[in-house]
């Protein structure tokens, strides 16, 4: 292998764990899914400790929401403080990449250095809102019994 393409393949290699780890959890997810519920998006996101989180979204046919995240290991996660953190990442993510217009292909892993990388500007601060409310969602609609 030439130097000037490891890089390159370490970066497809890692795309492609991330597609297959995304692919997992959405098959861990289905197994939770109500009569007429189907998964319609894995988050991923690393949290500040640098722990993976899946948050994944359930609708069902009148387009209700709910939502289930899950560790690395594909065990649902229970604890309030976690799933908050992780949905209010992942918005904030959401935010900053609309905020530079960047379109991202496939899945990727909202986390803050991501966020640090990608930059932004002072409509994020404006989004604090939507992000809380996308937080208060997670955890009102959320599918099990948060501690």
């Amino acid at each position: 292998m030439r130097a000037d393409t490891a890089p390159t393949s370490r970066v497809y290699a890692r795309a492609v764990a991330l597609s297959e780890d995304v692919s997992r959890i959405a098959g861990v997810a289905a197994q939770h899914r109500t009569p007429g519920q189907r998964v319609v998006a894995v988050l991923v996101v690393e949290t500040a400790t640098g722990e993976r989180v899946y948050l994944s979204a359930f609708v069902d046919a009148e387009e209700r929401q709910q939502w289930l995240a899950f560790d690395d290991d594909g065990i649902p996660v229970q604890d309030r403080a976690r799933v908050r953190e992780a949905a209010s990442i992942a918005a904030l993510v959401e935010v900053a990449e609309e905020a530079v217009d960047k379109v991202v292909e496939g899945p990727r892993v909202a986390s803050l250095p991501y966020l640090d990388s990608i930059g932004g500007d002072s409509s994020i601060a404006g989004a604090l809102p939507a992000i809380e409310e996308l937080a208060d969602d997670v955890e009102r609609n959320y599918k099990l019994e948060l501690g």
